[in-house]
């Protein structure tokens, strides 16, 4: 087993935590996998729950050590539903609607290429890259990874103080770390 190995939950490690949780956690990873199931049309959250434990249980999606399961499944959803949504966005530059008249035959004036989803998907795309790119740099804390995970899934501060049981003061802090993160990323994305 190598140094990479040691970072992540080996297979039974994983199984071990999933078969420890209540069925409250799983009714947490249940809403988590319908917020997430938002971003997309006909995303079934149950799908999502099931293809997001599927991989990590078979090792498709690896576990870091020391990363809490809500995090981690939030960005596994959050991974799944980026992919369907490349996914869509690449079908939906190929996809044509086109018309027939009443014989069957084809309507030349009304041949229209479908733009998909009304917004762009390639900025929801974007967003959730940028928000795996945060929480990936939050590992180490886990109040500003909450609060990064909460405002990608459009949670307002009480809530996300609920959610996560954080006093203000935590949740102030956290922010203001949480700023930095991006503000460093944006930075970074931006430099010649």
């Amino acid at each position: 087993m190598g140094r990479e190995d040691d970072e992540y939950l080996s297979t039974d490690e994983v199984r071990a935590k999933l078969s420890c949780l209540l069925e409250a956690d799983l009714l947490r990873l249940r809403r988590m996998a319908e917020l997430q199931a938002k971003k997309l049309r006909n995303c079934d959250p149950d799908d999502l729950l099931s293809d997001g434990l599927d991989r990590v249980v078979s090792g498709a999606r690896r576990w870091p050590r020391g990363v809490e399961t809500a995090p981690f499944m939030r960005m596994v959803f959050g991974s799944i539903v980026s992919s369907r949504a490349k996914h869509a966005a690449i079908a939906a530059q190929h996809e044509m609607d086109v018309e027939v008249d009443q014989a069957g035959n084809l309507d030349s004036g009304n041949c229209v290429i479908e733009a998909g989803a009304s917004s762009d998907p390639a900025h929801a795309v974007y967003a959730q890259e940028m928000l795996e790119k945060v929480t990936s740099n939050l590992v180490n804390d886990p109040h500003a990874q909450a609060i990064a995970l909460a405002l990608g899934e459009g949670l307002t501060a009480n809530e996300t103080l609920s959610q996560f049981h954080m006093s203000q003061n935590q949740y102030d802090a956290a922010r203001k770390r949480l700023r930095r993160v991006v503000s460093r990323l944006i930075t970074g994305e931006n430099a010649p």
